[in-house]
């Protein structure tokens, strides 16, 4: 019991301070997230807690005489408003250990990682989905077959059952699993999707589109624009290889960012330019931009941590 009041503790400690976080900071939580099921347990019970609190409606506070409320009361606090007032910690420990504003163990709840900060999530279902840098995935505790990524890149291992399908979704795109191991990356409002082992189906719209290992598609506005990869290329920016074909240098600017934190400006109509190669990446930006701005034709300077590239017809100044 000592154990969980202990780690619940700790879940609340970090939960309160990741507004502030430095990217030290970020990579200590990520580990202590990994280092045991029931750290990442607790932190989600927290976090879904913290929530609900933000969304009661507390009565309001009274002066002693009762018959004027104190000034600048606020309705419905959240959970950084309240602890100011010294009683938060002990309060949601009290929530997260019995559970009183939960009505039930399911419900959506996000995972985030900061950029540069990849994480695996382990599903109740067996399936292991790993994050990029700068990801944002929706899951569900009471249906670990269904998610949906906001952004971001994940690599899905989805452990296959006929009966119940896994469905990831992607702004207005349905990907169910049809026994598989796939990519799928989102930026803005286009959806990458490559495939290693197995298939999906893709049901954007009133379409239907099945693919097996070493497809890859492209959806955006409504269309699909489908190619072939490599199956060992799938999900290779876990390496540090990232594979694009025909795909806009801002979202390759931008994929790149997330994964490695990397402050990229694509200056003049650079960001719309098809790119179609290969990136190594070493996750060292003076290695690693420069490197980028040789393969697409461009120039580069550094601009305190930023970095801005521009076709050489057009040097930065």
């Amino acid at each position: 019991m000592q154990a969980d009041r202990t780690i619940i503790d700790a879940a609340i400690a970090w939960h309160l301070r990741q507004d502030e976080m430095s990217p030290r900071e970020w990579e200590a939580f990520t580990l202590w997230l990994e280092a045991d099921p029931a750290h990442a347990s607790a932190y989600d019970r927290v976090a879904m807690d913290d929530r609900l609190i933000a969304a009661a409606v507390f009565p309001a506070p009274q002066a002693a005489n009762d018959d004027m409320p104190l000034p600048g009361h606020r309705r419905g606090w959240s959970m950084r408003g309240w602890v100011a007032g010294g009683a938060m910690a002990a309060a949601l420990a009290v929530v997260a250990a019995t559970g009183m504003l939960t009505s039930a163990p399911s419900g959506t709840y996000v995972v985030a990682t900061p950029d540069g900060q990849p994480r695996t999530v382990t599903l109740a279902d067996g399936t292991r989905i790993e994050m990029s840098g700068g990801t944002r995935l929706s899951l569900d505790r009471g249906d670990p077959r269904t998610a949906s990524l906001e952004s971001g890149e994940i690599t899905l291992h989805v452990r296959h059952d006929e009966k119940s399908p896994f469905t990831l979704q992607s702004g207005g795109l349905a990907i169910r699993d049809l026994g598989t191991v796939f990519d799928v990356a989102r930026t803005g409002t286009r959806t990458d999707v490559a495939v290693a082992e197995g298939s999906v189906m893709l049901a954007p719209a009133d379409a239907r589109v099945v693919m097996t290992a070493g497809d890859a598609a492209a959806v955006a506005d409504g269309r699909i624009v489908r190619s072939k990869v490599t199956p060992d290329e799938v999900g290779g920016w876990r390496r540090g290889h990232l594979s694009f074909d025909a795909v806009p240098l801002g979202t390759v600017a931008a994929r790149i960012g997330r994964l490695y934190s990397f402050r990229l400006t694509l200056a003049g109509d650079l960001s719309s330019r098809p790119f179609t190669g290969m990136v190594a990446m070493t996750g060292t930006a003076d290695r690693d931009v420069p490197h980028l701005a040789d393969l697409i034709g461009a120039t580069w300077r550094r601009d305190g941590k930023a970095w801005i590239l521009a076709s050489e017809a057009t040097t930065p100044r």
